[in-house]
């Protein structure tokens, strides 16, 4: 789609990472999908395929101000965005995502579609108009604003980062990085989003499994290998690769 971006976000340190997301990638999603592809990372290495666009960042420099200056570069008005241990274990709708696309087209209040349900209040929510797996968020949740997959529309993405707070994404003081409190800063713009629910299975305490993109959410915890909350797939990732899980270890 020509207004619609694909949006990593990674660090060098996980280069270990790399060989599996972008295998996985190539392997699920049609190429058609996406204008362009874009890694944002803080030293490119000939690991990374060519056939994304590198915007480097200060690694000296807080999450916040790494990503809005990456962000200046992406020229599609929609896009994905992911970090680089959200590992496809199956095909991605691209029809689907399509279709939110379209979506967001023909409802200018809607700032982003999130591919999947989840959060710290788990419910259902109010389906959103006439569409029958579209579910109403609201910005007074905690969590409305997370990093789970989902499409967006690109400016809103920079602007919530651009006034965001300057921080990094995540820290052991969870309610001092950017993912928590950039809801606030979601409620100061009026930021609207839906999610999309498909009846799929719950995985965990607060996330759901996606048909839409069907990912580990995350491979990486803690820095070590993600395999109690997706034993099947994760090891036959890990087995397929051939990575020894020694290395980092395993939770």
């Amino acid at each position: 789609m020509e207004n619609l971006a694909l949006v990593v976000n990674t660090i060098n340190k996980n280069e270990d990472v790399w060989s599996m997301f972008f295998a996985q990638l190539e392997k699920h999603i049609d190429p058609s999908l996406f204008n362009k592809k874009y890694l944002f990372v803080d030293e490119p290495n000939d690991k990374v395929p060519e056939d994304f666009i590198v915007r480097r960042y200060d690694r000296t420099q807080v999450y916040r101000d790494q990503f809005v200056g990456c962000m200046e570069g992406v020229e599609e008005q929609y896009c994905v965005y992911i970090s680089e241990d959200y590992i496809l274990y199956e095909d991605a709708r691209a029809d689907l995502i399509t279709q939110y696309v379209e979506t967001l087209n023909r409802n200018p209040e809607l700032s982003f579609i999130r591919f999947m349900k989840g959060g710290v209040v788990d419910q259902d929510f109010p389906k959103f108009k006439n569409y029958d797996n579209l579910h109403i968020m609201h910005h007074s949740l905690p969590y409305f604003y997370t990093n789970q997959v989902a499409v967006w529309r690109t400016r809103d993405l920079h602007e919530i980062h651009r006034r965001g707070p300057q921080l990094h994404i995540a820290n052991e003081d969870w309610q001092n990085s950017f993912e928590w409190q950039a809801t606030r800063t979601c409620q100061e713009l009026d930021i609207q989003g839906v999610y999309c629910y498909h009846g799929e299975k719950k995985r965990g305490l607060y996330h759901y499994d996606t048909i839409v993109f069907p990912h580990i959410s995350t491979a990486l915890v803690k820095g070590k290998w993600n395999v109690s909350g997706y034993p099947a797939e994760m090891r036959s990732l890990l087995e397929e690769y051939e990575i020894d899980t020694n290395i980092r270890g395993t939770v």
